[in-house]
């Protein structure tokens, strides 16, 4: 019964203990078994698919390496000499201004208000609680401007359904219409006046370690008449990344610089903009739709981690998910997807990452690089590379998942669920995972759309994004991958030492 479909899933309650074919999971053992778990001899590994020779290979390599520096000094020279239209200094005062929608530059870092043209001039707002009374449920949370000290948020084009895409920031810069932009200084007054509107709301927090089915969890809930779902928002990222940025310059939060804000100068106002920003989102999501659906899933990226614990400080009636993948799946998933399933220029690349080549880890987004950058990781080799930031990126999550559950039991975490669960099956999962969370909801309800169930279960979670290795077109259907892996003893090997 029960029972039995518990145990075919992999999924674990760490309230309960073990479920499954695996070792028990305690508060402080998720970090060991999950690296017993990524070294799995099982996996089929091959340094030699590619019959190149040494030569050919450092060659090709070094070219390689010629036209990154190229691409370097290139990308350099257009952000130096590029200016914003967007003020960038300490706004007083709410403002509004209209945009043109930004349909296809994606520069693969936090959302900002540089990915967005203006339309208009700026519109200076004096009474903002009243303007949010007013019109408040038709923006949505988007981004922290740090420069201004702002919450941008952003009001879409008429008759745009934001779920309709994987990523709620996609989804808001392509179809964006107009700004709001709130001062931080005025975003308690802000959160005072719709808070009763949002009280009753449930929110569940879902942690990830990346690549780890994660978006078709989101697509799921969306399928659902008492739930819904907001992939990986990227104002929640902002906080994150600054806060890490703060404790690794000070090595506490207690002095933050001029270039952040003053509301990250102690534990307690970041708890306070977190659960302010949280309300912002609530409050468009549950009265902007038609169902007004107060069960929300907010999945969220990986260094969301970094201040899960004040998070459940700002929430402490929330529920919290992990989400979670072998190690090595996850390095190999992120690697086809940079690479687009071309297997020879990752094989040249690795080799040029051996021979202390492609560090250019400036390049990289702040999002991805802050988990790398924590001290801890000082030693590991190939600092700076492609291969560093992404095994730190899943190595890094899954320390702060073990440390969290080692230092607040009661609450990290409500449910643990590894890939291997919904990859294999998803709707048995899906119903176990809501059950376990005490969530009020079976398929066969009335009022449940049954064809949004299965278009969910079949279609690839992430299609119609850059997040997806196989295609980018929305809509087609999810197919599994039987081709032979990539990673082998040596990115085994690196994942063991990042560990």
């Amino acid at each position: 019964g029960d029972q039995e479909r518990e145990k075919s899933h992999f999924l674990f309650n760490t309230e309960h203990g073990h479920i499954g074919d695996f070792p028990l999971l305690h508060s402080n053992n998720l970090m060991a078994w999950s690296v017993d778990f990524r070294v799995s001899d099982n996996l089929p590994f091959h340094e030699d698919q590619v019959g190149l020779t040494m030569d050919f290979l450092t060659v090709t390599a070094a070219i390689v390496v010629l036209t990154l520096v190229v691409v370097y000094y290139y990308v350099v020279s257009r952000t130096t000499t590029n200016t914003s239209p967007w003020p960038k200094d300490k706004q007083s005062h709410a403002y509004t201004r209209k945009v043109i929608p930004n349909y296809k530059e994606v520069r693969g870092g936090l959302h900002s208000l540089d990915y967005l043209t203006p339309a208009g001039g700026i519109t200076t707002i004096y009474d903002i609680t009243g303007f949010v009374s007013r019109h408040g449920n038709e923006f949505t949370a988007y981004c922290i401007d740090w420069e201004q000290e702002v919450v941008v948020l952003i009001r879409l084009l008429d008759g745009v359904d934001l779920k309709r895409h994987p990523f709620l920031r996609d989804a808001m810069r392509q179809n964006a219409a107009e700004v709001l932009c709130i001062p931080l200084a005025q975003l308690q007054a802000v959160a005072d006046t719709i808070a009763d509107d949002v009280a009753h709301v449930e929110e569940v927090f879902v942690y990830i370690s990346a690549r780890c089915g994660s978006t078709l969890l989101t697509r799921l809930v969306e399928s659902t008449s008492v739930a819904q779902a907001a992939s990986e928002p990227d104002v929640l990222s902002d906080i994150s990344v600054a806060v890490q940025r703060l404790r690794s310059q000070n090595g506490q939060t207690s002095a933050a610089p001029p270039s952040l804000s003053a509301a990250l100068s102690t534990e307690e106002d970041i708890v306070v903009l977190l659960r302010n920003v949280v309300t912002l989102l609530n409050y468009n999501l549950v009265t902007s739709g038609p169902r007004r659906r107060s069960v929300i899933f907010y999945k969220l990226s990986n260094e969301v981690l970094l201040v899960a614990d004040l998070l459940s400080r700002a929430f402490p009636a929330a529920k919290a998910i992990f989400m979670y993948r072998n190690g090595l799946e996850v390095l190999e998933s992120f690697q086809r997807l940079t690479f687009r399933h071309k297997y020879v220029p990752y094989v040249v690349t690795r080799l040029a990452v051996r021979l202390g080549f492609f560090r250019y880890g400036s390049l990289l987004p702040d999002y991805m690089r802050c988990l790398g950058d924590d001290p801890k990781f000082s030693t590991l080799r190939y600092r700076g590379t492609l291969m560093f930031y992404y095994a730190t990126y899943w190595a890094g999550a899954m320390q702060c998942a073990a440390e969290l559950q080692n230092k607040h039991r009661g609450h990290f975490f409500h449910v643990v669920l590894n890939y291997t669960a919904i990859a294999n099956d998803k709707e048995k999962t899906f119903r176990l995972l809501m059950r376990k969370l005490g969530v009020n909801w079976s398929p066969g309800d009335p009022g449940e759309d049954r064809r949004k169930m299965e278009k969910a279960l079949v279609e690839d979670s992430q299609a119609g994004s850059i997040a997806s290795a196989r295609t980018t077109t929305p809509g087609e259907k999810w197919v599994k991958d039987e081709s032979s892996a990539w990673c082998g003893h040596w990115e085994r090997e690196y994942l063991r030492e990042a560990c």
